[in-house]
């Protein structure tokens, strides 16, 4: 497959600059590695502003960018459900009513709670089956990544995937969550910084909002107008699946027991829930609409773009 664009030599350093910083990171924070809970919880000693944004970015990787920009191409704006129903209300329950619990029997992770609470064998299930489900989607954030590098840089999805497991074994080896974190804040900064010039240039080629608008299908442009039936809508879902299974059985399911997300917040240097786990869910808030309007862009775009868009079409991001 031929790549979409070439690489020069300032690219290629800036692609090395990264990595080395997030090595770096990683190794700077080792001397304060001194016990386990210094290494999975980070000591608890971070300001709520930090775990905040590593809370959101933790969620906010490959699989997530590409998904959800993929679902609004296929959807629309309908995507925002994924955010508004399927994250923001279960983040707001896991601050107020679930982080007490964790953070004040000072556990290290979920399993660890689910032993004090219930017995071993509880631990036991559920380490195993998030082991099996973090494995599985390690493997398919990891694929989508390299597929998006296949497609734009021409780079093999082995060296790719070897490339970013490598990356990431070092600096958490090293730093253990703290390095985790603090790369998260990185990431999500240099991910709005990508993203959102892409979309306001988008905007500008299309006519803005309603020439976008005027470019789309009517079902592409109401997120509840449509919910009345499941035929009325590219989603085939109505309301009440929305609701009830996107908004409690998978969100609250996901948002209040993943312990990936569910750590940044045990990090907190104190008992501050509003900061560990309802900020972000504001972040999340305002941060659906670019995604979704960057998806129904490349409805519209070049052939460049909807490959792109169009690499990686499913997904459930919470």
């Amino acid at each position: 497959m031929d790549p979409i664009i070439s690489l020069n030599l300032i690219d290629y350093l800036i692609l090395t600059a990264y990595v080395v910083i997030t090595i770096v990171v990683g190794y700077a924070l080792k001397k304060y590695m001194k016990t386990s809970e210094d290494f999975f919880l980070s000591g608890r000693s971070l300001p709520s502003w930090i775990t905040s944004l590593a809370f959101l970015s933790a969620n906010l990787g490959a699989l997530e960018v590409i998904g959800m920009v993929a679902n609004s191409a296929k959807y629309g704006i309908l995507t925002v459900h994924f955010y508004w129903i399927g994250a923001i209300p279960a983040m707001v329950f896991l601050g107020i009513f679930m982080m007490p619990f964790y953070y004040n029997t000072r556990v290290r992770s979920v399993p660890e709670y689910l032993k004090l609470r219930y017995n071993e064998a509880t631990r036991g299930l559920n380490a195993f089956s998030f082991a099996i489900m973090t494995l599985l989607m390690s493997g398919i954030s990891m694929y989508a990544m390299a597929l998006i590098f296949r497609m734009m840089l021409g780079w093999s999805l082995t060296a790719s995937i070897l490339l970013s497991a490598g990356v990431v074994l070092i600096y958490v080896f090293f730093g253990g969550l703290s390095s985790s974190i603090y790369n998260e804040v990185i990431q999500f900064f240099l991910i709005w910084l990508g993203l959102l010039p892409v979309v306001y240039v988008g905007l500008k080629a299309v006519g803005g909002f309603s020439g976008l608008a005027a470019k789309l299908p009517d079902t592409f442009l109401h997120a509840w107008k449509n919910m009345g039936s499941a035929a009325a809508n590219p989603m085939g879902v109505n309301w009440m699946g929305v609701v009830l299974g996107l908004g409690f059985v998978l969100s609250f399911g996901y948002w209040t027991t993943d312990f990936l997300v569910v750590q940044r917040t045990l990090a907190l240097l104190d008992n501050r829930f509003s900061g560990g786990a309802e900020d972000p869910g504001f972040r999340k808030y305002i941060s659906c609409p670019p995604d979704a309007d960057y998806g129904c862009l490349s409805q519209n775009a070049g052939s460049v773009d909807r490959r792109c868009a169009g690499s990686y079409s499913g997904g459930y991001s919470a």
